[in-house]
C-alpha cells in the first residue's frame, strides 16, 4: 500500500503528464484530384526564392493541374515568408476558395507553428481538400487532420526537386488521383527494431516538429496511431533529446507502432553513438513494433503518406498497408 506521500506524488505526476491526443473519429476524406483542377501554392514557413516558386508551379502543371499562387508567396519578414497574418491569410484564402482542390506548400524551413492558431479549420472541414507537404509542414498537416477532421498528405513540397519525377512522381499520382486503395508499400532494405504487427491511423512527420508540439494544443495525435518520423541535419544527441522528450511524455508507448524514415546528414562526431543506435535504443525501450529504413523524409524519392488513414505495419517484413482509401471518388 502506498503511503500518503507516495500517493500524492503519483497524483501530482499524473496531473502534470502531457495528454497524448488521439485522432477524432470519423475523419473526412478529400475528393481525388482530376486533371485541370486548381492547386493553391502557399509559403507558410521560410521564404521561397523565385526559382522555388517557378519550380513549384512547373511541378504542379506537369501533372495537368492549374497552379494558383498565394498573394504573399513573395513577401518577406526576416527569416519568414511574410508576417504570420500574411502566411495564414494565404492558407485561409485557398481553404475558402471552392475552386481550389488542393493546397501545396512551396517549401518548408521554419515558421508553420506560428500560424496554427490563425488558420480557418472550419473552412477545410466544410469543403475538404488535399493539403500536401512535409518537414516544417508537419505542424500544419497534423493540425488540419485533428482540428478540421480531414485526412492530409505527408509528401513532397512544391519545390522539392526530383520528388516530382520518376518513382516519386508515381507515389504522388497513385495516391492523389485515385480513390482506390494503394498497394502494400515495401521498404527496400527494412531494419526491424521490434518485430510484430500493429494497426493504427498514420500520424507524424518531422521529429523536431513532433517533439516541439508535444504538450501543446496542437500535439501530434500519437495515441493508438502508427507514428512515423524523419529528420535531417540533427546530431544523434539531438535525436536522443527529442525521442527522450516523446518517451517522457508517453507518446512512444501511446502509439501502436513506429515507422522510422530517413535521418539525412545526422552523423555523429568521433565515437558517439550513431543516429540508428540512438533511435533503436529508444524504440526498443518503448516496446512497440518498429522498423527503420522507410523512404520518408529529405530524400529524392519518398512515399506519400495519408495522415489519419488506418494502416497496418508489419515491422518484421518492413511493409505498410493502407487499410482504407485516403480520398473519395469524384
Amino acid at each position: 500500500m502506498k503511503t500518503r506521500g507516495e500517493f500524492l506524488e503519483a497524483l501530482t505526476l499524473g496531473a502534470l503528464a502531457p495528454v497524448i491526443p488521439a485522432f477524432p473519429s470519423p475523419l473526412q476524406r478529400p475528393p481525388m484530384l482530376a486533371r485541370g483542377d486548381r492547386v493553391g501554392l502557399i509559403a507558410p514557413a521560410s521564404p521561397p526564392t523565385d526559382a522555388d516558386i517557378a519550380q513549384a508551379r512547373a511541378h504542379v502543371e506537369s501533372l495537368g493541374l492549374v497552379a494558383v499562387m498565394g498573394d504573399y508567396v513573395r513577401a518577406r519578414d526576416g527569416y519568414l515568408a511574410g508576417t504570420d497574418a500574411q502566411r495564414a491569410a494565404d492558407f485561409n484564402h485557398m481553404a475558402r476558395d471552392a475552386s481550389v482542390r488542393a493546397i501545396v506548400a512551396i517549401r518548408g524551413g521554419y515558421g508553420t507553428m506560428r500560424i496554427l492558431e490563425l488558420l480557418d479549420y472550419a473552412a477545410i472541414r466544410q469543403d475538404p481538400k488535399i493539403v500536401l507537404g512535409f518537414s516544417d509542414l508537419t505542424a500544419l498537416l497534423n493540425a488540419v487532420t485533428t482540428r478540421a477532421e480531414v485526412v492530409t498528405f505527408h509528401g513532397p513540397l512544391g519545390a522539392h526537386g526530383s520528388s516530382w519525377s520518376g518513382a516519386a512522381r508515381a507515389y504522388v499520382e497513385q495516391l492523389l488521383f485515385s480513390a482506390q486503395l494503394s498497394p502494400r508499400l515495401q521498404i527496400e532494405d527494412p531494419q526491424p527494431i521490434v518485430s510484430g504487427r500493429a494497426r493504427g491511423r498514420l500520424a507524424g512527420g518531422n521529429l523536431s516538429l513532433i517533439a516541439a508540439l508535444t504538450g501543446t494544443p496542437f500535439a501530434v495525435p500519437a495515441r493508438d496511431a502508427l507514428l512515423f518520423f524523419e529528420e535531417t541535419e540533427e546530431a544523434p544527441y539531438q535525436l536522443d533529446r527529442m525521442l527522450t522528450q516523446l518517451a517522457l511524455a508517453g507518446a512512444l508507448t501511446a502509439a501502436r507502432g513506429v515507422l522510422v524514415g530517413q535521418c539525412t546528414k545526422c552523423s555523429p562526431k568521433g565515437s558517439s553513438p550513431t543516429a540508428e543506435q540512438v533511435i533503436a535504443e529508444r524504440l526498443l525501450a518503448a516496446g512497440r513494433p518498429a522498423v527503420a529504413g522507410a523512404p520518408i523524409g529529405h530524400i529524392p524519392t519518398q512515399w506519400v503518406l495519408p495522415i489519419g488513414v488506418l494502416a497496418e505495419l508489419d515491422a518484421g517484413a518492413g511493409t505498410l498497408t493502407l487499410l482504407e482509401p485516403a480520398l473519395t471518388p469524384r
